[in-house]
This record gives structure tokens, sequence and C-alpha cells, in this order.
């Protein structure tokens, strides 16, 4: 049974996000009747270890007239790596790059940067499989050719197509159909999928962990010689130091040789030790001493001074439990902030560098703990011995430079960026860090201050601009929902991505990036772009708010699966609805309205607003990357569905850091739960459906995936309902896909709900 509601839930979920179901037959005519206009692409050659004529560059694109796409290519000079690559054989199910493409890409793309609306083939020499030609992941703008498939015009469309969101066919003869015979062309409904699908361009795979510049623990690894020294290249000293993974936890050593501190197990990420075990023991073994000694006084008293005495035993009793608490999270506090602040590895003696990365992936090895507040953690060596410490937000280290060798010493951390002056910097810097900088000292032999550098975590150094005026910014932030592990049509697509990626993708990892990192926006109908022109934002963020459906008002997959499957379409005729009572199990008619999951999963929301407060964190560090320089920037959020929760819990952490500008929620999830505080906002607008009490749309119409109650704190003048000429894109799924709300920018300037225009 369980199977079988998921197998309709997965069916019915999708195909509602789908941006479009396709009838089977396009002509001509449906795709004029677009109307739309001619668009370029660029597409790059990169060779790699190939061999690449610009006669070959002839032969790219030009199905894709039909489609009004045309093609510019252009061979770019030939990117070298450090070793020569040996091509593994790449995916069959096209969902993931291979170790050897996310090398090739990421060494371009730390050189240079992407370049909207363009396509970058790398071509190689050969895979193991000399009939593999090419790969590619359909919708990502990369793809890996082979110098025999760059001779083959059928192999740089099929790949050209797959980068354009295209699905590989097998029972059409069509350019997406990898047989190898002459005169292949596109089909009608593929060119409407092209143009009405716009493209969007990203070079990650969904299952990579994509750095972002942001997180609350930096990891650094640095060797010191036996002179106490750090070697450190002049030209750029923070690649010296060898930054490790950027996340929001730290890593606990599992393997501590103080009985007292070992870890003897983990609750909720937790490493629970015998001291831990001790102290409550001890505390346990007081509290029932104390309890013998108050009950034989209890005995011995009078009845008006024994019933007084028990009521006090109750409070006592309480008084007791909360001592307990406090004693644990007291040596819990100690265990965390002293004795874990500086550890010997014992069991890292004399390795290397190279294997000490290896191994901090290693969980039999580390614990890794989610940290409530920003930390940087450094793995350090003494000679043949590692150990690992916990350090404030800004590293210091002195240098010097001696017949052009570069040595230095680590000096310590505070939580304050302190400089004294130099030739960039006239008066001595004393400021507060929100953002975590590694400073270097630079002295000459005389121990005279000569320059200093500061640097971000990108690696870049930033003292010309701690000089600089701050000016005032527009930051936009978008916060997506839910997002599934597959968008196909296809049952049998589904059940295979079901299979690959599991049920859910896991939830947040809390990281903003400065793209469209998971695709949420940017493919259906770009509305990101929508709002950006709007607010033209100086800076775009995008944070990600996706939980467990378990967080939802459905509490489950299988709950979802259930209403979602029974629940009715739209009706045909919309004014005159035949939706409101419905059949279910057993043959029994229901109102439709009951249906709908209306009861509040607090708990949920909850956590979804704890983890936004980790991505508010984040966020306030990415701001300030000069001190203080947040404070006159102006914040705009986007929020959908999930994002909704998680935006309040940024906000928590922003409030009093930024001015508040405009706050647009759409189709928000449990929006009773939680508070907006209108009078922080120049204006919010919550949009979608209606779900209030006398105007509320007929059941056909309603968000299924959230009920639309009136989030908590707005007023009626707040919210702002899809229109009615808008009524065939509502429905159970309809009315919650974000790619159905670009009629927010049709509403005139001026009235209610209009995006302000800056």
């Amino acid at each position: 049974m369980f199977y079988r509601y998921l197998f309709l839930f997965i069916f019915s979920f999708f195909s509602g996000l789908s941006s479009s179901n396709y009838a089977q037959t396009y002509t001509q005519q449906s795709f004029d009747s677009l109307n739309i206009k001619s668009k370029k692409i660029n597409v790059y050659l990169i060779p790699i270890g190939a061999k690449v004529t610009r006669t070959e560059i002839s032969r790219i694109g030009t199905p894709f007239q039909k489609a009004k796409i045309f093609i510019e290519s252009a061979v770019l000079p030939e990117l070298k790596l450090e070793k020569r690559l040996s091509w593994n054989n790449p995916f069959a199910d096209h969902k993931q790059f291979t170790k050897e493409m996310k090398l090739a890409r990421n060494t371009y793309f730390e050189r240079f940067q992407i370049e909207p609306n363009s396509i970058y083939f790398f071509i190689i020499p050969e895979y193991l499989s000399d009939t593999i030609q090419g790969y590619t992941i359909p919708g990502k703008s990369i793809a890996f050719i082979t110098e025999k498939g760059l001779q083959n015009q059928n192999t740089l469309n099929l790949n050209l197509g797959s980068c354009l969101g295209l699905k590989f066919e097998t029972d059409s003869m069509n350019v997406m159909n990898s047989f190898d015979v002459p005169w292949k062309d596109l089909n009608w409904e593929q060119c409407v999928h092209l143009r009405e699908k716009l493209t969007s361009f990203s070079i990650y795979d969904d299952f990579e962990n994509v750095s972002a510049y942001n997180g609350l623990v930096p990891k650094f690894i640095w060797e010191v010689n036996e002179d106490g020294e750090i070697k450190f290249d002049s030209n750029d000293p923070f690649s010296s130091l060898k930054q490790g993974e950027l996340n929001n936890s730290y890593l606990v050593y599992r393997k501590i040789s103080n009985p007292f501190f070992k870890g003897l197990f983990t609750i909720s990420n937790n490493s629970i030790c015998a001291i831990h075990l001790i102290s409550v023991l001890i505390s346990i073994t007081v509290t029932l001493y104390f309890r013998r000694r108050f009950n034989r006084t209890i005995e011995n008293s009078g009845f008006v001074k024994r019933v007084s005495l028990r009521f006090l035993k109750l409070i006592l009793w309480g008084i007791f439990i909360s001592i307990q608490v406090v004693t644990f999270l007291a040596v819990d506090y100690y265990y965390d902030n002293q004795y874990l602040k500086s550890i010997y590895l014992r069991d890292f003696k004399g390795i290397k560098l190279a294997e000490l990365k290896q191994k901090l992936s290693n969980k039999n090895l580390f614990l890794s703990k989610p940290s409530k507040t920003q930390i940087n953690q450094c793995f350090q060596k003494e000679g043949n011995n590692w150990k690992v410490t916990k350090e404030r937000k800004v590293l210091y280290f002195e240098l010097k430079i001696v017949n052009e060798k570069c040595t230095g010493r680590f000096v310590g951390s505070k939580n304050r960026l302190i400089l004294n002056p130099d030739s960039k910097i006239q008066r001595k810097l004393n400021r507060k860090a929100d953002y975590p900088y590694v400073v270097f000292s630079y002295f000459d032999e005389n121990y005279k201050l000569k320059k200093n550098e500061v640097f971000n975590l990108e690696g870049k150094n930033i003292i010309s601009k701690l000089t600089l005026n701050d000016p005032a910014k527009r930051i936009l932030v978008f916060v997506n929902g839910y997002r599934p592990v597959s968008v196909s049509n296809s049952l049998e697509d589904n059940l295979k991505d079901i299979k690959k990626n599991g049920v859910e993708y896991p939830n947040s990892a809390n990281i903003l990036h400065n793209f469209d990192r998971h695709q949420y926006w940017t493919p259906w109908n770009e509305i990101n772009n929508l709002f950006i022109d709007r607010i033209n934002p100086s800076e775009i963020w995008y944070a990600d708010g996706h939980h467990s459906v378990a967080t939802s008002n459905f509490e489950s997959v299988v709950n979802f699966s259930a209403i979602s499957s029974v629940y009715p379409t739209t009706c045909k005729n919309l004014k005159k609805h035949t939706c409101f009572q419905t059949k279910i199990a057993g043959n029994k008619t229901v109102e439709t309205y009951s249906l709908l999951a209306t009861k509040s999963n607090k708990s949920g929301f909850m956590k979804r607003r704890k983890s936004g407060r980790v991505a508010g964190t984040n966020l306030k560090m990415l701001l300030n990357e000069l001190p203080n320089c947040s404070e006159n920037d102006t914040l705009f959020i986007v929020s959908h569905s999930m994002g909704y929760a998680y935006a309040l819990g940024m906000i928590q952490e922003l409030r009093g850091k930024i001015n508040f500008g405009g706050f647009y929620i759409m189709a928000p999830e449990n929006a009773g739960v939680g508070k907006t505080f209108i009078n922080e906002w120049k204006e919010v607008w919550q949009y979608g459906a209606n779900f209030e009490p006398k105007r509320r749309n007929a059941p056909c119409l309603q968000d299924g995936v959230a009920v639309q109650v009136k989030a908590k704190g707005l007023k009626e003048d707040n919210r702002v309902f899809f229109p009615f000429e808008k009524e065939r894109q509502m429905g159970f799924f309809k009315s919650h896909f974000v790619g159905y709300y670009t009629w927010i920018f049709d509403i005139p300037k001026g009235k209610k709900g209009s995006v302000t225009k800056h």
C-alpha cells in the first residue's frame, strides 16, 4: 500500500510541477503562435589535449534555426592541466559529472567567469570506450566531446540539445536520437519546448557541494617546520593555508585519549562522554540523598506541616531536575568550548597534508557537529604531530621575507579586525568582525611593520577596500521551498529518479549562493529575473529553504500522496463548480475542503525557521565582508512555499543589522505560524490562492500543497490573490507552482501587490 501511494504521489506531484503538459502533436502554427523573436547562443569549444580546427565549428546548431535559435561558435585557447587525464566512461544515467570532468571544469572556471547565454564544449581525446563520443547532463551548459565526436554533426547537435534542456529520445528520429543518420531535425514539439521553457545556464550537477564562500566554520591547514615557522608563497600567502571544506559544522575528533572525554555514543550529533554521565550520576546521587533526608522529615512532621512539605517536595523535584540539566549543559559547554579548543590527533602522527585532508571525511575518525557561532577550525602540524584548534573569527599571522623566502608564524585569533597603521591605512583600525578574515602583517628584520594584507574566504586581498566609503546597496535574496527529486512528466522517469536520488533530497545545507544553484527559479519563466528587473539590486543571493515533507502540514510523503491522488482536478466549467464533494476510499463522500492539510505542524515550521537563522548568520557575514558595512543597505526577500519559514529565520538574524525594503511571499506553507512585522518593511505582499472563509476559491482552485491562510502579522490589505483570468492556472498543484506567479508583474503600478520599481 505504501508503494502504491508513493507512485501515485510521484506521478501526480511532479506532473503538476512541470511547466507544461504537451500534446502528442505540434505544428508550425502552434510554434508561430508564440510570436517569439530570434535568440543567439554562444558555443565555446575548449580543447583539453585535443585538436580542434575552425572548420569543424560550422557543424554546430544548424537544426536549431527551426526554433529561431542561432548558434555562434568560437574556439578558445587550450586548457592545460597539471596532469594528463585518463577520461573514464561517464555515468550512463546522465545525472553526474565524473571526477575528471569536474576537475577540468573547475580549473577552467576558476580562471574565467562563466559568460551568460553561453554553452561550453570541452574537447577531449577520447573516453575509455571509443563508442562514447559526448556527454552532457540535460539542462546544464557544459558538454565533454571527444575528437571523434567533434567530427560528427549528430553528436554535436545531440549534446547541444541536451544542454538546452531537451531529453534524449529513442522512439522518434530527430536531433535527440543518438542513432547516426544524416539530416536529422527538430520536431515542432521540441521547438515549442525550447522557446517556452527558457534556458538556464548552470555548470554543476545536482549532487555537488558547490563552494559558496560562506559558512560558519572555515577550515585551515598548515605545517610548522622545526624552526616554528610556516612557509608562505610571497605572492599569495592565503593559498599556503590550504583551506579545507567550508560549511556550518566543525569536526570533533572521536579517538580522544582522555577516558573522561572520549565519546561513548552520539545523540542528535552531540558526542556523549563519560564526563557527561559522571556529572549527571553525581547530581542524581546528591538528589536522592537529599530526597531521603527530606522524606524522613516529612514522616516525623505533623499533618499540616506534612502537607506543606509534600507541596514543597514537588517544587524541589523541579529544582533538582533543573540542576541536573544545568550540570549536563555546563559540562557540555566546557567540553565543547574548552577541552576541544585544542586537541592533538594521536592517530595522525607523521602523516602528510594530502592524507590528512582525506581522513577529515572519515566518519569513524571525526564527528561533524553543527556550529551555533562563527569559528575557524585550524589543523596544524608541529613536527610530526597534528593538532586541531578552534579559533576566533580573525586569524593573525606575522610574516617576513628574507632572500626572497617568505616565512611566518601564527600569532593568535580575535573577534575583532585590528590593524596597525601602514602605507594604506594611516590610522589604527579596530572594528568588530562579523566576517572571518586572515590578516598577514609583514615585518622587516628590525621588526618594523611594512604592510598589512587582509584576505577574505575567497582568497582575495581586500586591504584597499577598507579605506573606501561604503555605498548604500539593495540586497535581493531568493528563498526557495521544497525541491523535488524529479520534475519529469513520465512515471517511469520519476521512479528512476527516486531509485537514484531517494524519495527526497537532504535538508538544506544553509549555504547561500550568488546564482540559482538548484535551478528553482530560472527554468520557470525566469521569474527571478522579473523580480531582479523591478528591484534592480546591487547584490543577489539565493538561499535554500528546502526541508523534508515531514516538516510540512502533511507530515509525511504518504499522507501527501494519499490526498493528492484523490483530490479533484480543476473543473472544466469554472462558472459552475462540481468539486465541493469528493469520493475517497471505500466510496465514501466527503467535503473536499476537509481533505486539505489545515492542521498546523508547528514543530516543522520552527525547525525550518531555526535553519533559516543559520543562513541569516551566513548572509550577515557576506554583507559585512567589510566590517559593519550592511547598516546602510536595504534588504528585499522573495520567498516561496517552505521558504517562508526559512526567510523568517533569516530576518530574525538580520533584524537591526540592515534596512528592510520589500518582502514578497508566494504561496507560503503553514503561514499561520511565525510572524511578519509589517511595520519593519516598506512593502509586504502575500500572493496565492484564497482560503479565507468569506471569499475562498472553489475547492478545485485551492493550493493543495500549502493551504493559503493569512500569514500571521499581515492584514487583509497585504494579501493578493490569483486574478480571475488566471483561474485556469490554479489547482491542487498549479496554485502552488512558482512558474504560474508571473501575473504579479501584470499588476499596474501603485495597485495592491505591485512590486515597486527601483
